[in-house]
């Protein structure tokens, strides 16, 4: 974590409470244990690297290349008899990469770690070699250094070796990579050669309770939540306190004992046990009969595939979204009709829950700002929306039974956001041009697109739509239109495409990189006329559209897209152990 943050996380001073205040106890709300296995080691240093081959590993992104060439350049202009592999990979490197660079290196150097997700898959990929015996470093940039660190213990390898670079690589020129990778030389064969011990950022371990003081109970709440968000333990709203008292009576609405394990939370993997999980839901002020849609929204997280890794700690403006489905609903009261995505009594239940789910994602998955949450602009989606659908006035099935569930079954739905489109249509001439109307709001490119290949063993699947579609549209769509939900999901599809110019411009540097998948150079070979008369699809496939009835009275729509597959997990009181 960064020093700044790791003051904050140091022990709070208790002295003896004066005669006469008031105290209140409360329980931290972190995990126990990280990464769901027990911690590794690093391996032995080198004793040199003369007459050593030292691998070269790349994820993939800007000028990660440029800077590895650099540095092997230089220490093979200090050292005599050392050689260099170049392995070019991905985020995470495919499984049998590292493999291969750990067999056929004695070490390994990786670069880049300048984003959130590539700085935590190339920490990921080095302890893996760690694990096989081979010292590795990782070049990391400023801002990022404790984002590897967090990333390594998430990994059960704490303590990783890296070195830190004064830019960002991906904002640079080449000859500005060359230039400040020229200072990291000297660094890089140090951490490769000299065994050292503890980290250079402070991690401090979770206690059972914190105990505060004041002169009255108002006061000691005000302390209470002062530390607490000194911290970064909440959201910046008061916080209701996790006493005892409280997270007992959120366990007794879980069939389940305190230290059962919901799940592994990512990004940090800390294991989410049915206690954790009930201190943060204290914490947001939740009811006990809340805590089952609670742990069936981390679970849908952690059991997302791929991981949502590097949604959770992009530097783009990612976030969770819930949508809960059946009758639990109905009888907690989360909306999902009128003004159902914003603040107000008649999303108070919503609110609730959203907060519990963002206090489990930073507390127990280290999903803090500038530790393991690295964007760089960042969203209010980030305090999580959790809706409700609205059931009792959409035409067709609900979300989940299309599915293949139940009506009478409860669940949880994750969507991974990226952004949101007001749909506005002022009347529609019949069902048909309604539909070709919202399909026009589709946009354009999706981060990196479908036709790269940064995603490596774990490729970019999923990148698709979620439409909430409000009653009013959905209505004239099924009576008089006749489309199914599915059928206006490929409907979607098939009429949501933009030229190709639009789709490959933010990519170009991936296809000079080679980073573009073989089946889709094509693209980048058109003529300039030929690229603007040509449409494609925004995604890949049809079924990556999600189409959601929300809201109520006026017919409008809003379309957000996404980042990765969806994920869905019956709500029960029994807590599901991770896959």
């Amino acid at each position: 974590m960064a020093s700044d943050h790791s003051v904050n996380l140091l022990e709070h001073e208790q002295s003896e409470a004066p005669e006469g205040a008031v105290q209140l106890d409360v329980l931290d709300p972190r995990p126990a244990r990280h990464g769901g296995q027990e911690p590794g080691r690093r391996a032995p240093r080198l004793r040199t690297l003369e007459n050593k081959t030292i691998g070269l590993l790349w994820n993939g992104k800007a000028n990660g290349d440029v800077a590895l060439r650099t540095a092997a350049r230089l220490i093979e202009e200090r050292v005599p008899g050392v050689t260099f592999k170049f392995y070019s990979g991905a985020m995470p490197c495919p499984p049998d990469l590292v493999k291969q660079a750990a067999e056929e290196c004695d070490a390994v150097i990786g670069c880049t770690a300048d984003c959130g997700s590539c700085t935590s898959w190339m920490t990921h990929d080095t302890t893996q070699i760690e694990r096989m015996g081979k010292p590795t470093v990782i070049l990391a940039s400023k801002g990022f250094e404790h984002d590897v660190e967090v990333s390594a213990r998430a990994f059960a390898l704490p303590d990783p070796n890296y070195v830190l670079a004064p830019k960002v690589y991906n904002n640079l020129t080449e000859d500005e990579a060359v230039e400040q990778t020229l200072d990291l030389v000297d660094d890089v064969i140090e951490n490769l050669t000299v065994p050292r011990d503890g980290s250079s950022v402070l991690l401090d371990e979770p206690k059972e309770s914190w105990r505060y003081a004041a002169g009255d109970a108002f006061a000691v709440i005000e302390e209470f939540n002062k530390d607490f968000m000194d911290r970064d333990w909440g959201d910046g709203y008061p916080l209701w306190p996790p006493t005892r008292d409280a997270v007992d009576r959120l366990m007794g609405a879980v069939d389940g004992r305190p230290d059962d394990v919901v799940c592994v939370l990512p990004p940090g993997n800390g294991e989410a046990t049915v206690r954790s999980v009930a201190i943060n839901a204290a914490m947001a002020g939740c009811l006990p009969q809340e805590m089952p849609v609670i742990m069936a929204s981390l679970r849908a997280i952690a059991n997302m595939r791929p991981v949502p890794r590097g949604a959770l700690m992009s530097t783009s403006a990612y976030a969770p979204l819930v949508v809960v489905n059946g009758p639990i609903a109905r009888e907690l009261g989360i909306n999902g009709g009128r003004s159902c995505l914003g603040p107000g009594k008649q999303n108070e239940v919503n609110i609730r829950i959203s907060r519990a789910i963002v206090f489990a994602l930073k507390n127990i998955g280290s999903w803090y700002p500038g530790v393991m949450d690295m964007d760089t602009i960042g969203t209010t989606r980030k305090h999580i929306v959790v809706v409700a659908e609205n059931e009792e006035e959409s035409p067709w099935e609900p979300y989940h039974v299309s599915l293949g569930h139940k009506p009478t079954d409860s669940t949880a739905s994750v969507f991974f956001t990226s952004g949101e489109w007001d749909i506005s249509i002022q009347g529609a001439l019949d069902a048909p041009q309604l539909a070709r109307s919202i399909a026009s709001f589709s946009g354009g490119n999706n981060s990196s697109g479908y036709f790269t290949n940064l995603g490596g063993s774990e490729r970019f699947s999923g990148l698709g739509r979620l439409l909430f579609l409000a009653p009013p549209h959905a209505l004239p769509l099924a009576n008089e239109g006749g489309f199914s939900k599915h059928a206006l999901e490929k409907f979607m599809f098939h009429h949501g495409q933009e030229p190709v110019d639009r789709m490959i411009e933010p990519i170009r540097k991936l296809y000079a990189d080679g980073k573009v998948k073989p089946e889709w150079r094509w693209l980048f070979e058109m003529s300039p006329e030929e690229a603007r008369r040509t449409t494609l699809p925004v995604i890949e496939k049809p079924e990556e559209y999600s189409i959601v009835v929300v809201g109520s009275v006026r017919a409008k729509d809003l379309l957000m897209p996404t980042r990765s597959r969806p994920y869905t997990e019956l709500i029960t009181s029994t807590p599901t152990l991770n896959d």
